[in-house]
């Protein structure tokens, strides 16, 4: 339907034209004034300019309509969050992380939190949260800082690990003589999964305690035991049906250990042939490991500042002879060893999983802290020992 202002303006603008023509007619004549017809002309020259415009701000109109530049509406719709029932959890979900605990502590779940366990467990079962899982893991390598100086590995299930043996030795060949060819120095080191537990108890009070409370006690308690047995093992370790430690990495004898008599003290000279037997390839990685009664007791009073600079202190570390020292009170008294410990190869194939129960007769909660490990030395002469003599 034609716009009727539009055709008003069209008949203005050719009545506009025409009076203007009729004026410069009008002008040569005797008697016209002037001055009125030029005020007259100059006004309708005003309206006709008024007029253009309009039609050019109408042409530009519909050129942007056309363009889709005008006439669309912007709508802006608000950012809806899916309702609970549309959210999918998983063990990493802040409500999954809850509702385990909770479950723990045998307290009512939320409507989220049953949501979060129904959904995110699925037909594999409940399993611990990501966030207490390494919590629990962070723990432990912190209360068994052995963990982080072996090559750690956490590959599901049994596993088998080559590492470099001795390399035999480039040989020369005499012209046109048969190339034999040598081994390839690699040995199979084969890791089971031995699992290591820790049982806690605590009163029903449990149940008051915040979540975040309970958390950190329950991580820290698991934690403390499972990082002491996993410590124990990668030292002294039988290596049946448990992991071999680095005290069964060598049958000790005069090649790989040094002797000190029942009754005599450690020498300065028992230190230096200790170290002396370590191969210079593990140097860079390798640290002395003893108790600190052996440090004080044994090593300490071999300090002699006006010939030797034996024990080292800085920072609240020890240093022996330049070699860092770690230590362990599972280390028995007056011994020592002397190891690459990266070359003692270690595997975690899963999360540390926790249990709990009610026991009625004792109206307290149980919690069994779960993990598997394995570890094994890969290298027999990485590792050297100091020992006491019995007899």
């Amino acid at each position: 339907m034609p716009n009727p202002n539009t055709q008003t303006n069209t008949n203005r603008m050719t009545e506009i034209e025409q009076r203007l023509a009729a004026i410069r007619t009008e002008m040569d004549a005797p008697d016209t004034d002037l001055d009125a017809l030029n005020t007259e002309a100059d006004n309708l020259i005003a309206e006709r300019k008024t007029l253009l415009d309009k039609a050019e701000q109408r042409r530009q109109l519909l050129g942007k309509i056309g363009s889709g530049e005008v006439g669309r509406e912007a709508r802006r719709f608000p950012l809806v969050e899916p309702t609970p029932e549309q959210r999918e959890y998983t063990y990493e979900s802040p409500e999954y992380r809850t509702a385990w605990l909770h479950t723990l502590m045998r307290c009512d779940l939320t409507d989220v939190e049953q949501r979060a366990w129904s959904t995110a467990t699925g037909s594999a079962g409940p399993a611990i949260p990501t966030q207490t899982a390494n919590q629990i893991l962070e723990k432990v390598t912190q209360y068994a800082p052995l963990l982080g100086q072996i090559t750690l590995l956490r590959v599901p299930g049994n596993v088998t690990f080559a590492v470099e043996g001795d390399e035999p030795d480039a040989a020369y060949h005499t012209e046109n003589a048969a190339i034999t060819a040598t081994e390839t120095g690699l040995t199979e080191i084969t890791l089971s999964a031995y699992e290591i537990v820790k049982l806690v108890q605590i009163s029903k009070s449990v149940q008051k305690m915040a979540i975040d409370a309970f958390e950190s006690w329950l991580t820290d308690m698991i934690a403390k035991k499972l990082a002491k047995q996993i410590s124990a093992t990668i030292l002294t370790g039988s290596g049946t049906s448990q992991g071999k430690g680095i005290d069964k990495a060598n049958t000790w004898g005069a090649t790989n250990s040094v002797t000190v008599a029942k009754d005599t003290a450690l020498t300065t000279q028992n230190v230096l042939d200790l170290i002396a037997l370590l191969p210079g390839g593990y140097d860079a990685g390798a640290t002395f490991l003893m108790s600190k009664k052996t440090l004080f007791t044994d090593f300490m009073p071999l300090q002699d500042k006006s010939k030797n600079d034996l024990v080292r202190i800085e920072g609240g570390s020890y240093y022996i002879y330049g070699y860092p020292v770690m230590l362990d009170e599972r280390v028995a008294d007056h011994e020592a060893y002397l190891a690459n410990l990266s070359t003692v190869i270690g595997n975690m194939p899963e999360d540390v999983t926790i249990t709990s129960d009610f026991d009625l007769t004792k109206n307290a909660f149980l919690f069994l802290g779960s993990a598997m490990f394995d570890c094994e030395p890969s290298r027999a002469d990485a590792v050297r020992k100091l020992v006491k003599a019995t007899a």
